[in-house]
């Protein structure tokens, strides 16, 4: 695992520095690098779920989960290609990391404000992270290092079902409704740039409506846990278990089947320690497609011929 780790920041490092004022955005270059793969237990091996999608110039991030600052750390310096942060839903193991992801982009970005989209309850968190920071802010704005006035500020975007982020003819962001109740809402989001898409589930349940919006895509990230699915009447149990509001690696090998999905990625792994073999194993009893069980900063591409008509 530290070998790979090694080798994979080492491919970070050279692909962020290429980086150039004036390059345009490409619609064929898009990527996918898993910055957290765990769940809310620590884990050194695993951070908590983040990934950013990479599209041209600029990183869009999905979740700040705890450590996402350290893990885009190894890219060199990514901060001011951060274009936006995406929220699927507020528990707080996918915005642990926002505070310390927001001071960065501030601290060593290009001077924007930050914007962060998520669901309804978000504006409380930008104010906490803003009141958190209030005495920080004053030093490096007012008094010491002069940073950017606008920098320290967050643009705030509450969403919903529907188009969130659009450069027309570059990139387009869609939200969609998962289920993960009784946390409502909750959002997955597609990522749909050139001829190539990415999906991010978020925290759900087996979802009808995940499976439309995931129609062809290039690469699924999706949730899973280890472990057999759960029986019919689980929704009815209290305390609220994994198997009430998440998916197992079969489900989610048969939500990629359903989708047509090219690649499927397993992330937010429970128990991130169980072997590799338990997520692949049952997901590849549903899905015939490339499987890939997510480990930190590993990245992933779209195929070359994609399935987008």
């Amino acid at each position: 695992m530290q070998r790979f780790l090694l080798v994979a920041a080492a491919t970070l490092f050279i692909m962020f520095p290429s980086f150039g004022a004036t390059a345009q955005l490409s619609g064929s270059s898009m990527k996918l690098v898993l910055l957290g793969t765990g769940y809310p237990y620590p884990d050194p091996e695993r951070a908590g779920p983040s990934c950013a999608i990479i599209v041209g110039q600029k990183i869009f991030i999905v979740d700040a989960g705890r450590g996402v600052g350290l893990r885009l750390a190894r890219f060199g310096n990514p901060w001011r290609y951060i274009e936006a942060v995406f929220l699927t839903h507020l528990h707080s193991d996918h915005y642990d990391g926002l505070p310390d992801l927001f001071h960065n982009t501030w601290q060593f970005g290009s001077g924007k404000p930050f914007e962060l989209y998520g669901p309804k309850g978000t504006q409380e968190l930008s104010d906490g992270i803003l009141k958190f920071y209030g005495p920080d802010i004053h030093i490096r704005r007012d008094l010491t290092e002069k940073l950017s006035a606008e920098g320290a500020k967050i643009d705030t975007h509450i969403i919903q079902e529907g188009v969130v982020y659009e450069i027309p003819g570059e990139v387009r962001v869609t939200a969609f409704n998962v289920d993960h109740a009784p946390v409502t809402p909750a959002f997955g989001y597609r990522f749909d740039a050139g001829e190539h898409s990415i999906v991010v589930s978020g925290d759900t349940r087996p979802s009808p409506n995940l499976i439309r919006f995931a129609q062809d895509v290039d690469i699924l990230v999706h949730e899973a846990y280890a472990g057999a699915t759960a029986p019919s009447d689980s929704a009815a149990k209290r305390p609220w278990s994994i198997h009430d509001y998440h998916t197992s690696a079969e489900e989610a090998g048969e939500i990629a089947q359903k989708a047509n999905a090219k690649i499927l990625v397993l992330t937010h792994l429970i128990p991130g320690n169980a072997p590799e073999k338990e997520f692949m194993d049952p997901a590849k009893k549903k899905f015939s497609g490339k499987i890939l069980v997510g480990r930190d900063l590993m990245i992933v591409e779209p195929p070359v011929e994609s399935n987008q008509k």
